[in-house]
């Protein structure tokens, strides 16, 4: 077939694998190619293999003696996965201080969704995991953490969230302990982080 240009500069007759090596380039790629509304297939071995990671890291303090379930504030992270059969694995650690008689769950939210929450439970709070402070050391530190994968089956922004509630009475701390709140001395501080890596299928 002959190889024709018209005058818009639309050329005809090339066949697949026509075009000579390099005449492509990775920039001209980033640049004009949109991919958005279409359905991305991975190439066959894809699977299993790490094709994105975000993730943040809280170093400063939260508070808050809600009993019903709030966001904590510094540790959410979002992901756009690049296809529908991609399962998301979503790691956290967080350092958690509070009042000796208090109990504190933490619950992992998909955008406004609870994911991987315990079996209901009557005059408690179903969480992903939980802490309960020292009987006898309100300067106690605990961390709680949790690794879950998750198949959200979409292509669009998904964010990944943590969620804080005093199950029982008193304060909750994140990163710091409760006896740092009535200005209590010789006690530690830690961080806390959420992390998401799109995992290929």
């Amino acid at each position: 077939m002959a190889i024709t240009i018209n005058g818009s500069g639309t050329i005809t007759g090339v066949s697949a694998g026509g075009l000579p090596d390099n005449c492509i380039t990775a920039d001209d790629l980033a640049t004009t190619l949109d991919l958005s509304s279409n359905t991305i297939t991975l190439p066959s071995g894809t699977g299993g293999k790490v094709l994105q990671v975000v993730s943040t890291t809280k170093t400063d303090t939260f508070t808050t003696t809600s009993t019903s379930f709030t966001d904590i504030t510094g540790l959410s992270v979002s992901i756009t996965p690049s296809s529908t059969s991609s399962k998301i694995m979503v790691s956290y650690n967080v350092t958690q201080g509070g009042y000796q008689y208090g109990a504190w769950v933490v619950r992992l939210m998909r955008d406004s969704t609870a994911i991987a929450v315990a079996d209901d439970i009557p005059n408690g709070a179903e969480g992903t995991t939980a802490w309960a402070g020292d009987s006898s050391r309100d300067g106690s530190l605990g961390v709680s953490g949790m690794n879950y994968l998750d198949s959200p089956s979409t292509t669009s922004a998904i964010t990944y969230k943590l969620q804080l509630i005093c199950s029982n009475s008193g304060t909750a701390n994140i990163n710091k302990a409760f006896y740092e709140n009535s200005g209590g001395t010789n006690v530690g501080r830690g961080v806390s982080s959420i992390t998401v890596m799109e995992i290929g299928a």
